[in-house]
Formats: C-alpha cells, sequence, structure tokens
C-alpha cells in the first residue's frame, strides 16, 4: 500500500541522532522495561516524560533532588539542592572534615565555660594591681575623711565602753574599707575578666600579706624608709588595733567584721569589674 513501509516509530527513530527518549521535543521517553511480566531486558515502553523524571529521583542514591523543568528554555538548566535529611547526615562529616578553627559550631555557652576553663581562677598579677589601686584609693580616702571628721571631733580612739561616737567612727571606718576594696576589686576584675568576684577577694589577701611583710621587715629597714614604717605601724594602727582587742570579745568580732567588709567590698567590685567583659560578649 505504501512504499516506505516504515511506520511513524520507525522514521522517527532513523531521524535521530541522539540516544532514545532525549528528544526535548517529545512528550515521552523510552526506558527498558527490565525484566516486566511477558517481555525480555532488550524490550522499552514508553513513559511521559514527567514520570520518568519522578523516578529518576527517587532513584537517585546521591540523596539529591532536581529542580522541575519548565516549558521555558530559561528554566530548563539543572540545580542540585541538598535535601534536609542529607544536610542532617552530613552534619557529623562537616564538622569532622571541614577547617573550621576549634569553637566555630559552639554554643555561647559552650564558648564562655571553655574559656573559663582556660582563663578562669585567681589571676595573681591582676589581684596584686587591684590590692595597688585599693592602697592608692584607699589613702586619698582616708586623708579625706580625716580632713571632714577630725574637725568634728569624730575620731577612732575607743575606751573601756563603746559610745555613741567610737560606734560612729566605727561605721564611717567600715564604709571606707568597703569603698577601698571595692574599687580594688573593680580593678582585679576588670583586669582578670573571668571569677572577678574570686579575685577580688584575692585584693584583700595581698593587703593582709603585705601588711604582715612590712611589719616584719620594717623594724629591719633602715633609715627614713624604716622610721616611715614603724611610725604608721606604731602611731596609728597598733594602738587602735589594742584599744578595739582590749573589749574582748566585742573587739575580735569588729575585727572580724571589718576584713569581712573587705573581702564583702573585694567580691561586689571584681563581679562588677567582669561583668563589662560579660556584656561586650553578648554583644558581639
Amino acid at each position: 500500500m505504501t512504499d516506505n513501509p516504515q511506520g511513524p516509530q520507525e522514521r522517527r527513530r532513523s531521524g535521530r541522532t541522539g540516544p532514545l527518549g532525549d528528544d526535548e521535543g517529545e512528550a515521552t521517553r523510552q526506558i527498558p522495561t527490565g525484566g516486566s511480566a511477558g517481555g525480555s531486558e532488550d524490550e522499552t515502553r514508553q513513559v511521559p516524560r514527567q514520570e520518568s523524571a519522578r523516578r529518576s529521583r527517587r532513584e537517585d542514591p546521591e540523596r539529591t533532588r532536581v529542580a522541575p523543568d519548565e516549558e521555558s528554555p530559561e528554566e530548563r538548566e539543572t540545580r542540585v539542592i541538598r535535601t534536609d535529611s542529607a544536610r542532617s547526615a552530613d552534619g557529623g562529616t562537616a564538622r569532622q572534615g571541614t577547617p573550621y578553627a576549634r569553637g566555630y559550631f559552639e554554643s555561647e555557652e559552650e564558648r564562655q565555660e571553655r574559656l573559663r576553663e582556660i582563663y578562669g581562677g585567681v589571676d595573681w598579677l591582676a589581684s596584686f594591681l587591684g590590692f595597688v589601686f585599693a592602697a592608692v584609693a584607699g589613702s586619698f580616702l582616708f586623708a579625706l575623711a580625716s580632713l571632714i571628721f577630725v574637725p568634728l571631733g569624730i575620731s577612732v580612739e575607743i575606751g573601756a565602753t563603746l559610745t555613741a561616737a567610737a560606734i560612729t567612727a566605727l561605721v564611717l571606718l567600715a564604709v571606707l574599707i568597703f569603698l577601698t576594696y571595692f574599687f580594688g576589686g573593680y580593678v582585679a576584675g576588670r583586669l582578670a575578666r573571668f571569677d572577678g568576684g574570686r579575685n577580688g577577694a584575692m585584693s584583700v589577701f595581698w593587703g593582709l600579706l603585705i601588711g604582715f611583710i612590712l611589719f616584719v621587715v620594717g623594724t629591719f629597714l633602715p633609715g627614713s624608709l624604716g622610721e616611715s614604717v614603724r611610725d604608721f605601724y606604731q602611731g596609728s594602727l597598733l594602738p587602735v588595733l589594742g584599744s578595739v582587742l582590749d573589749l574582748g570579745a566585742i573587739g575580735i568580732g569588729i575585727v572580724a567584721g571589718g576584713v569581712l567588709v573587705a573581702v564583702l567590698g573585694g567580691i561586689l567590685g571584681g563581679k562588677l569589674g567582669s561583668r563589662y567583659h560579660a556584656e561586650i560578649d553578648q554583644i558581639r
């Protein structure tokens, strides 16, 4: 009936230059039946191109999905998008294989804890410098207080009993001690960054230690320096301390209370100093 015995499919195949089913103008493509019932492995069947693309995406071993091709030529390019499951599965490998610095994947709490383990604890230099500043600030505060309160008749001389004037003088002395080591603790906390309260309290320890060393060494120092140290202890500190201890248990309580006030001032000042660095870390 016709000179060309080939059918429409044979004519399309004869004019084809690429692999079967890769012609973009066709709505279907050829895939092997793969051992389907009643057929051999060499046989093929035609399926719609969209169904073939979905099947290839399901069988993709790389856990990637391909953005569907649109009809317009501008959107026919294929983009490989990593799925959420692939990202979660590769999370541990990324942490081990990528050249990120230590701490890159840490939370802010983990980072602060790790830095505290490295740089926390007692900073001897920071606490010593806190004591130095406390000594300077204390000298200024006591000089200012003597200029103001001595003309008013308020002194720290304590007799056999506690009078109202003596109690007022002790309260003012406690305030001066608190402010002295509060400023010293603040400097220690700013310098140490971590554990500001501990380093602020250590400034009080430095004060007691250096005071004891000066008391021992001052008796052997020659010249004007030794005289100045001996005058301070014998003329100012020891008489006041002796008059307080003459009160017995009350005097011991007053001395212990003065030390506790100094430690409290150092701790609060140190915490305030380290809080400065904590606020900067939160902003960053």
